[in-house]
């Protein structure tokens, strides 16, 4: 056990198949035990402890200075153990800025090949320990690689390789893979070599900046440039993006089966340990999804309601608790709403700031509906919920972020709905901006009301 923020902290160690391997889950319930509140944080488009670590320790930090004001102060006697989830995600881009004034030329095909056969390599990586048949579709993959710039036949087998390894995968029609999953890889890639551009400006906000955002290059505010894939024009260029896609889909699978097996199993085996003790759960991008899993997990008998469930910036599609996405389609958690599974506050950010869901749906969409008009928007079929917020959920409400700033005003969220914290212009800068005083002034103003 170690002390994070004030507050007795214990790691909770999960395998792809949603299994823990060690850590000090045992120790946790035991201090579960004479405990009020456990806190369950889960990280998202990282591979590394450290960087998880932090993300935990700067959320826990702003969210323990908040004790300390007058309208928390009941909450500051409240007794917590958090218990921090790390499982083995995949390290994606989430600022997008590459090598300040680096550029790449079509016409070298050398660094783009180095870095496709980079992603493949980790895209093996991840896969080695679920299935050595993904694993050698990968390597089949890259030995077409050579010869795949300018022979489509070639292009739609590599495809074909690649996408085998999301064969068994959770399919949520809101999120476009069936779509995709029914072209050939030549088209795709064809699309992909093309600009997609992403709008950074909100329907009837004249104040922000800029009215586009390329996924192929976009002046960063260091001067840089911002990439999603590279290298314009080409095929390969599309290849590469195919590439992060289909690593974003592994990953969203894996973050649903971790959530819904092995974190929801240690929320129950929690609050066996202390039927009194208040659950909260909160989960970051991916991370997101996993909690959104775990809740949906919890919904199955016997139903067991966490206190409060906060997904920060989340990485699932903004449909995700619609009854109908509009086309007939439920969401893949609308069970959670349904079956009332959250008892207290239910929280979810967004902001339009937030480029790195915004530019993986916009990929996902281009390629499965091509709807350049609504590309990334709350109007986009397969838009993102971290980018939109809850799109027609009858069952949500959506609020400006407010600044934490001035003391004695605390949020009075409702239950049985998702409240929908819009961080646009500001509050949430970006992506990874979940662990400002802002977004947890509002976390403490969930727990409060449990």
């Amino acid at each position: 056990m170690q002390s994070i923020g004030g507050f007795d902290f214990f790691s909770l160690n999960f395998d792809a198949d949603g299994k823990l391997t060690d850590g000090e889950f045992e120790d946790c319930k035991r201090r579960a035990a004479t405990a009020t509140d456990a806190i369950f944080l889960a990280h998202g488009f990282r591979n590394d402890r450290d960087d998880a670590t932090k993300l935990y320790t700067n959320f826990l930090d702003t969210f323990r200075a908040h004790l300390g004001r007058p309208e928390f102060s009941a909450v500051a006697k409240r007794n917590f153990v958090v218990a921090g989830v790390f499982w083995p995600s995949k390290s994606l881009p989430e600022s997008f800025h590459s090598e300040e004034g680096s550029t790449q030329s079509i016409d070298d095909d050398a660094p783009q090949m180095a870095a496709i056969m980079q992603k493949l390599a980790d895209l093996k990586e991840v896969l080695k320990d679920v299935s050595l048949t993904k694993a050698a579709a990968i390597d089949q993959a890259g030995a077409l690689l050579s010869s795949v710039k300018d022979d489509p036949a070639k292009q739609n087998q590599f495809a074909s390789l690649v996408l085998s390894t999301l064969d068994g995968t959770q399919i949520d029609p809101t999120e476009g893979l069936d779509r995709i999953r029914q072209q050939e890889g030549s088209a795709m890639f064809q699309k992909l070599a093309g600009p997609i551009i992403l709008p950074t400006r909100q329907p009837g906000d004249s104040s922000a900046t800029g009215g586009v955002e390329s996924l192929d290059a976009v002046a960063s505010d260091g001067g840089g440039v911002e990439t999603f894939g590279s290298f314009f024009g080409s095929v390969l260029g599309g290849i590469d993006k195919f590439l992060n896609l289909t690593t974003w889909y592994v990953m969203k699978n894996r973050s649903g089966i971790v959530g819904g097996t092995g974190v929801a199993q240690a929320v129950r085996d929690v609050k066996a340990s202390n039927r009194n003790i208040r659950l909260h759960l909160v989960g970051h991008s991916l991370g997101g999804r996993l909690m959104a899993s775990c809740a949906k997990s919890l919904a199955k008998d016997p139903l067991l309601q966490p206190d409060s469930l906060t997904l920060l910036e989340a990485a699932f599609s903004h449909f995700g608790f619609s009854a109908n996405n509009g086309q007939g389609v439920r969401g893949f958690f609308r069970d959670v709403i349904e079956k009332k599974v959250v008892k207290g506050p239910f929280l979810e950010t967004f902001s339009f700031q937030d480029t790195v869901v915004g530019l993986t749906y916009a990929i996902a969409s281009h390629l499965a509906d091509d709807n350049a008009e609504a590309l990334g928007d709350a109007n986009d079929l397969y838009g993102g919920i971290g980018r939109n917020g809850a799109q027609k959920t009858n069952e949500s409400v959506a609020i400006k972020l407010k600044t934490a700033s001035s003391p004695g005003d605390p949020y009075a969220f409702k239950t049985g709905i998702v409240t929908c914290l819009d961080g646009s212009g500001g509050f949430i800068k970006d992506h990874s901006d979940v662990t400002n005083e802002n977004v947890t002034y509002a976390f403490a103003s969930a727990v409060a009301a449990t």
